[in-house]
């Protein structure tokens, strides 16, 4: 309803005693305070809490911590996480963002590439087309029970469930000569496998506590679930060297030696008390980054105004990913 619609709207009344005269009833003023506090709020603009441009409420989405964002914003986030599993699901402020929020603004294109990728990253035994030309996600359903046959929807190629190469009808699966050659190689590096996906992961910093992008938790040195095993937590020259690298990183040129030494046992001591830490409350705006500018420990993109630091922890992320990856 348009506003001049609104306030030309009238009430026509008669009584039994009357003579046929139409009387005329403007609106309350109630009424017409509640119309224009209502239009007033359509043609609010709000800042879009991913582009920073200003958009009319209608053309945004609220996600549940409160953060808007425009409709373009909503679907590049979710058509970037079928292509980026760190931002699976979409979410915000850890909080996740249903698909029916922005499902009527998606093309049928988009929202049916999300569904089928949704059904691929939620999988945790995933099979993948062995042909080398194809790769595409077998679903579980397309998987045959017994045989381990996997057959893909895209070639017809068949794939064995268990080693994932070509299917055999042999039961013991052939040795994929790649495959221990990347074995081998994670045994030569410390790498660790994924006791939920079998994918292999690296650790780069901090503590034992591994958690997978198939969101399995789990120790680092023994591969078992997290807080299950009596391995040690974390490494304390993985600590030390932790928190050397943000000394350095956020110290002025002429620092001297003494100075430095006193900052990195002061940073390691915080360290191993919060080696383990989950980010509580709000993140530090640090700025000036001078020649080199401020690196995302994430994402890896360099900003240049300013880095969101976590007050606990040290580790330094942009926007972003503070709202859809921490």
């Amino acid at each position: 309803m348009s506003s001049s619609l609104a306030t030309s709207s009238f009430v026509e009344f008669l009584s039994d005693d009357d003579d046929g005269t139409v009387t005329e009833a403007g609106p309350s003023v109630g009424f017409a305070e509640r119309q224009a506090n209502a239009f007033g709020k359509l043609s609010q603009m709000f800042q879009c809490a991913a582009c920073c441009s200003r958009f009319p409420v209608a053309r945004m989405v609220t996600a549940k911590c409160s953060h808007r964002y425009c409709v373009d914003c909503m679907i590049s986030l979710f058509m970037r996480s079928t292509k980026d599993e760190s931002l699976f699901p979409p979410k915000c402020c850890r909080q996740p963002i249903a698909l029916s929020m922005i499902s009527p603004y998606m093309s049928a294109d988009d929202l049916a590439t999300f569904e089928a990728k949704t059904e691929e990253l939620t999988t945790t035994y995933r099979v993948y087309c062995s042909n080398h030309s194809c790769n595409a996600f077998i679903p579980p359903r397309q998987i045959t029970n017994g045989t381990h046959r996997a057959v893909c929807s895209d070639c017809a190629h068949s794939t064995c469930s268990i080693c994932k190469n070509t299917f055999h009808k042999d039961s013991d699966c052939p040795e994929d000569p790649g495959i221990q050659q990347t074995l081998e190689l994670a045994h030569e590096q410390g790498w660790q496998t994924c006791p939920r996906c079998k994918s292999l992961v690296e650790l780069r910093t901090g503590c034992y506590h591994m958690t997978c992008r198939c969101k399995a938790q789990f120790c680092y040195l023994c591969a078992r679930k997290w807080k299950t095993c009596s391995c040690n937590t974390a490494d304390e020259h993985r600590l030390e060297e932790r928190a050397e690298e943000i000394v350095d990183r956020n110290a002025e040129d002429n620092l001297g030696l003494v100075e430095r030494q006193h900052r990195v046992r002061r940073v390691h001591e915080e360290l191993r008390e919060n080696h383990e830490c989950e980010h509580p409350g709000r993140f530090q705006r640090v700025f000036h980054p001078g020649r080199r500018g401020f690196t995302c420990e994430m994402c890896d993109d360099r900003h240049w105004k300013y880095i969101l630091q976590c007050r606990h922890c040290y580790i330094n992320v942009c926007e972003e990913c503070r709202r859809n990856r921490v």
